[in-house]
């Protein structure tokens, strides 16, 4: 939830003027009154207040807002101030993040001999790791700006932040792969793996739903969503100057806790 305090601010501000012409033409007589010590000491909460609720990384509400758009929204408003890259370095990192993942669940180091009907092309492993890692990104992206910031705990040195959101049922979302690919007329699942050594041939099981998981894709698939909102944590650490900024395992928190292990059917948005 943003917080709109330009109000408040508003009425800050007059308070501290009014406050201000009441205590300058006592000043110039020496006197220090209990009211203007008073204001005094508040002061310094009242700009801490300002930063914890304000349009800025001191507020872990905007700094946790800003992140998650970033993923769920493709936005790019003050990411560079947040994460000190900018839209496509951050869109590369998340490429890497799947491609990655990709590559620890079976080695992708052969390529695919695709063949069906009258069609025929060599599929390279980084073009696999890439095609299926951007149809992951852009999968997560279906869940827009269906979330919602449910709780925060501050911590001494940062704040633990719990989400809500749309899921995706990644189950679901390989069995769509699977069924792609029964669908090929005249694939031939054995020349598909005909590069792989035979030792290596189911481990390369999952290289094909990524190959098919990418293809899907690119012809305007939709991910399965879970019928029912999921919920997940994520770290954000405070740094010196009091800024909130996602620890370095907040990318595998959003996207862990975005999806379940589940054949769910799920919803379409």
């Amino acid at each position: 939830m943003k917080i709109n305090n330009m109000t408040w601010k508003r009425k800050m501000m007059t308070g501290a003027l009014a406050t201000s012409l009441l205590v300058l033409p006592l000043s110039g007589c020496g006197q220090v009154t209990s009211d203007s010590k008073a204001d005094a000491s508040e002061a310094p909460k009242t700009e801490e207040m300002q930063q914890e609720t304000g349009h800025n990384f001191k507020n872990i509400n905007y700094s946790a807002e800003r992140y998650l758009s970033y993923i769920y929204e493709t936005k790019s408003t003050e990411i560079k101030d947040l994460l000190g890259i900018d839209r496509e370095q951050f869109e590369a990192q998340q490429i890497d993040f799947f491609a990655d993942r990709a590559g620890s669940v079976t080695p992708i180091d052969y390529p695919l001999v695709i063949q069906y009907e009258n069609f025929y092309e060599v599929y390279q492993p980084e073009q696999i790791k890439t095609e299926y890692a951007t149809a992951m990104v852009a999968y997560f992206e279906q869940i827009q700006g269906d979330y919602s910031i449910e709780k925060v705990e501050k911590t001494s040195n940062g704040a633990e932040v719990t989400v809500k959101t749309k899921g995706i049922a990644l189950n679901a979302l390989a069995s769509q792969a699977n069924e792609y690919m029964d669908s090929l007329i005249g694939f031939d699942q054995n020349m598909a793996l005909s590069k792989y050594p035979s030792d290596e041939v189911q481990k390369a099981n999952a290289v094909l739903q990524f190959w098919a998981m990418g293809q899907l894709y690119k012809q305007g698939n939709k991910a399965p969503l879970l019928d029912e909102p999921v919920e997940y944590t994520l770290f954000f650490e405070k740094d010196v100057d009091g800024n909130y900024k996602p620890s370095d395992d907040a990318m595998k928190d959003v996207y862990s806790g975005s999806s379940k292990s589940t054949y769910e059917d799920g919803k379409e948005i």
